[in-house]
């Protein structure tokens, strides 16, 4: 059943992203490419400083870093960050496999899930502050569009009540909570049996790691939140690139809407058609056309196919050539 649902997805987001090529001037995307020439290669430039960020904010959720080289502990992200883009679990499916890798430098694999997890919910806090802020920021960009203003209220609204919950959730962890819902579930009783003691056993990891390194966290959360931030110059490379330069305001407001855009396809997988859509809307919404829109997205496609292309090369080194794979280096403490 949730292979057809999978399939059913993707069907639908190819459907979309179809139908929304029949509606959009393709020679104005080619015109669009083409008027970039040279500058082309320099989109995708901001892209890397958003994944160093993201790599360091990852390294400050260990209550004690790894001992290996920061290298590793970036490529092991991006490895885990293209199952992330390729599967539709939500962004959640390349976690277990960023903790896997990490077990052959001698860090436990509950030790390792849980500084990812607490990652993620530290990096989606960072996220909401960022849509937030872009919400904010957008609105005057959307005077005399009520319909959309309404809408833009109810994502900052949402964005709000999601932030109480993540702080809630890092603080006391999750996992007993829906392990307590879950039991009025009786077919699901045999496999949340067999994972209880783990999934607890992550819950007072996550807690212990909130309460006893906050500094730690507060660097983490800020590595994300400039990596969110850093996000805006892809934007701004972009529509210079295609002689259309704007604010960095309206830079950031674009990009906080994009990420809400992609984030709602989260069970699509690569969320096909969904944010190729949301983004001609949002350019749209901002006085743009839906051939600039369509360029947009187009782009970032290409910078996402180039780090998941990178990720699975890591994934391959590390599963596929054994006798390549790097020797774990002994693990001190702290």
């Amino acid at each position: 059943m949730a292979r057809v649902v999978r399939i059913a997805l993707l069907l639908f987001g190819a459907g979309l992203l179809a139908l929304l090529l029949t509606q959009i001037d393709l020679r104005a995307v080619s015109t669009h490419l083409s008027d970039m020439g040279w500058a082309l290669p320099l989109i995708f430039l901001p892209s890397l400083s958003v994944y160093l960020c993201d790599a360091i904010g990852w390294k400050f959720a260990f209550g004690h870093p790894p001992l290996m080289p920061f290298r590793t502990f970036f490529l092991i992200r991006t490895a885990g960050e293209a199952i992330n883009n390729l599967t539709p679990f939500a962004y959640m499916g390349g976690e277990p496999v960023k903790a896997h890798l990490l077990t052959r430098f001698q860090i436990p694999m509950l030790e390792g899930m849980a500084a990812t997890l607490t990652a993620k919910l530290i990096m989606t806090m960072a996220q909401v502050i960022f849509i937030i802020l872009g919400g904010i920021l957008a609105a005057p960009y959307l005077v005399g569009r009520q319909d959309i203003l309404w809408a833009l209220g109810g994502i900052v609204l949402g964005a709000c009540v999601l932030l109480a919950g993540l702080w809630y959730m890092l603080q006391v962890g999750g996992f007993a909570r829906l392990l307590r819902g879950l039991d009025r579930w009786k077919p699901m009783r045999p496999l949340l049996e067999r994972w209880r003691k783990q999934l607890l056993h992550l819950d007072e990891l996550i807690a212990v790691g909130y309460r006893d390194h906050p500094r730690r966290l507060l660097w983490s959360f800020s590595c994300y939140l400039l990596g969110w931030l850093l996000g805006a110059l892809e934007v701004l490379a972009i529509f210079y690139a295609v002689g259309l330069p704007i604010g960095p305001g309206e830079a950031l407001a674009i990009e906080a809407l994009a990420s809400v855009a992609k984030g709602i396809a989260a069970f699509i997988p690569g969320s096909l058609g969904v944010q190729e859509g949301g983004n001609v809307l949002i350019l749209a919404a901002f006085g743009l056309t839906s051939g600039l829109g369509l360029t947009f997205s187009l782009l970032r496609r290409v910078r996402e196919l180039v780090w998941i292309s990178l990720g699975l090369l890591v994934l391959l080194y590390y599963y596929g050539w054994p006798r390549a794979r790097p020797s774990a280096p002994e693990r001190t403490g702290p």
